[in-house]
This record gives C-alpha cells, sequence and structure tokens, in this order.
C-alpha cells in the first residue's frame, strides 16, 4: 500500500511538460529570477526556500502539489525572527501554523 502523503513534486510531469529540454519549473524559476534578487546575500536559506516554494506552487498545475483536501499552503519568512512559518489549511480547520 502506498504511504499517504500530504505534499509531492511531480518531477516527472515537469520534465514532459518544459520545453527546450528544461523542465517548467526551471523556466519559470528563470523567468522569475528577480523574485529571488533579495535572497542571495541571506545567510540562511529561508527567503530562498519560500520563494522557491511561492513559484513551485504558482505554477498550474504546480510543481509542488498537495492532498486533494488541502485548501491552501504557505511558507515564509517569519519577521521575529527569520525562521520559516508554514500554513496549511484543510476543511474543518483553521489555517495551522508551524515553524521550522
Amino acid at each position: 500500500m502506498r504511504e499517504p502523503r500530504a505534499f509531492w513534486v511531480d518531477e516527472q510531469f515537469d520534465r514532459e511538460h518544459g520545453t527546450g529540454g528544461h523542465g517548467r519549473y526551471e523556466a519559470e524559476v528563470l523567468r522569475r529570477i528577480d523574485e529571488f534578487a533579495e535572497t542571495w546575500g541571506d545567510f540562511a536559506p529561508v527567503a530562498f526556500a519560500a520563494t522557491a516554494w511561492r513559484v513551485a506552487s504558482e505554477l498550474s498545475p504546480g510543481f509542488v502539489l498537495w492532498h486533494r483536501r488541502i485548501i491552501s499552503a504557505t511558507c515564509e519568512r517569519s519577521p521575529w525572527d527569520g525562521g520559516m512559518v508554514c500554513a496549511v489549511t484543510w476543511p474543518g480547520n483553521s489555517t495551522t501554523c508551524w515553524r521550522r
């Protein structure tokens, strides 16, 4: 039996539907490279990871996919201590946040 997952990366679809030997996600990152500009000099990779998550989840269909019961999922850098803050919303549950 397959283990249930909340999130996964669909690398096969991404490669099969890319162009010029590049995956869709790679092309999207290159197209939106300016969104990563403020993350390059950061000691911690949190801002970079949050930007990468946003770009991956905004593709249609997404590069990062989630279980059909999940309504939304976001990641961002905490202004308080710079750690990663993630929020997931699913039916019957208000947004649940966790820190990493």
